[in-house]
């Protein structure tokens, strides 16, 4: 072998051992580049997971206040309309209180009228007559109803049986007489009628 063939490996050895050296020292820079994206992916990971909880965290809290502003608004409207109940009652009440004041006028203007003969012509009983049919007219509009009593059943719902009567022309429990009328304003009653019922 010649020297030149020998020189010639030499330095083929020589290369491939630069080539060599090259790659291990591309290979670690290689390896470093990698653990550092790794160590970067492993960072972000993490964030994208304290992220994620963050999120989970503040939907719930998003929820809590849902659920509360619907509970509050539930609260709210049961508020209202207990209010607005409330509010119909004392108006009711307090209508109920003064129509009862004023129905012994009426049951006197009745009686007045009951009391005058027939062919009576009085301005002042016509008079009489007018007012009573002005104030039931003006009961009516505002809704108070008279509680139908004589010929209908006993109804201890409406009815006040002050006198009990053996009567064989009457059926059973069958209100024979009205004393004194009853009133009912919707479904309230003002003043119970009371009543003769046959046995």
């Amino acid at each position: 072998m010649t020297n030149e063939n020998v020189n010639e490996k030499d330095n083929l050895i020589l290369k491939k051992e630069e080539q060599n050296e090259k790659m291990k020292e591309e290979n670690i820079d290689s390896n470093q580049e990698v653990n550092e994206e790794k160590e970067i992916l492993d960072d972000k990971s993490k964030e994208i997971e304290e992220l994620r909880q963050k999120l989970s965290d503040k939907e719930n809290e998003c929820q809590s206040y849902v659920d509360l502003l619907k509970r509050t608004m539930a609260d709210f409207d049961n508020f209202r309309k207990r209010t607005q109940k409330e509010k119909e009652t004392i108006y009711t009440d307090g209508f109920v209180d003064a129509i009862k004041e004023l129905l012994p006028v009426l049951d006197n203007l009745e009686r007045a009228v009951a009391h005058v003969e027939d062919n009576e012509s009085n301005p002042l009983v016509e008079g009489i007559q007018m007012t009573l049919k002005l104030f039931k007219d003006t009961l009516q509009k505002m809704g108070v109803e008279e509680i139908k009593s004589e010929g209908e059943k006993f109804d201890p719902n409406y009815h006040n049986a002050i006198m009990h009567v053996q009567d064989e022309n009457y059926d059973e429990n069958i209100i024979v007489e009205v004393f004194q009328k009853g009133y009912k304003y919707k479904d309230k009653i003002i003043r119970y009628s009371l009543v003769k019922v046959a046995n």
